[in-house]
């Protein structure tokens, strides 16, 4: 795995943060819509929404604070 470093600015880490939110959302009702349909989620599929929550909880605690100093939290 390849790291890389790139500076965000405040506005793009919530973007960021507000973007995965959004796709767990979107998870959370197709997962929602297979059980209700009888049908079985793929195999690969808990490892993508884990990589996603893995991300969100990177981008959380990137050390972005507000003039408070306590990290931004983004409902």
């Amino acid at each position: 795995m390849s790291l890389y470093r790139i500076e965000l600015d405040d506005t793009e880490i919530k973007l960021l943060l507000v973007a995965i939110r959004q796709v767990e959302h979107t998870f959370t009702i197709a997962e929602a819509q297979s059980v209700a349909g009888g049908e079985p989620l793929t195999a690969d599929y808990q490892d993508v929404r884990e990589s996603y929550q893995r991300l969100h909880r990177k981008l959380s605690t990137a050390g972005e604070t507000n003039d408070s100093g306590k990290p931004y939290l983004i409902k």
